[in-house]
């Protein structure tokens, strides 16, 4: 398995998990920084950049932030594993985050 394609799978389960929740979601193929997910519902917009690993650098943190502040109700997220579990993002450094649940507002 090459790193796109582990990525690219990732990405994948990422979207399956939200469309479970019930997200519409966007894949941006080879975003190269910029967020490899979109999704929403009512009340929510989620920018997420997907890690299997959980490492995000900080230039890719500040462009998830700087393009969820672009869109109302938007909410800056890295996806990994174990599973699919989501960290909120509240600035660029390694600790400026909070856990995040896809079941905040519920079932749409």
């Amino acid at each position: 398995m090459t790193r796109y394609s582990g990525g690219a799978d990732f990405e994948r389960e990422v979207i399956h998990h939200l469309r479970a929740e019930g997200y519409e979601t966007v894949r941006s193929a080879g975003s190269k920084g910029k967020a490899d997910v979109l999704a929403w519902k009512a009340g929510e917009f989620l920018v997420i950049q997907a890690k299997r690993g959980g490492t995000c650098p900080p230039a890719e943190r500040r462009e998830v932030i700087r393009l969820a502040s672009l869109i109302a109700d938007g909410i800056p997220l890295v996806a990994s594993r174990p599973g699919v579990t989501f960290r909120r993002l509240t600035g660029p450094g390694p600790r400026d985050w909070e856990p995040w649940a896809t079941d905040r507002l519920g079932a749409a």
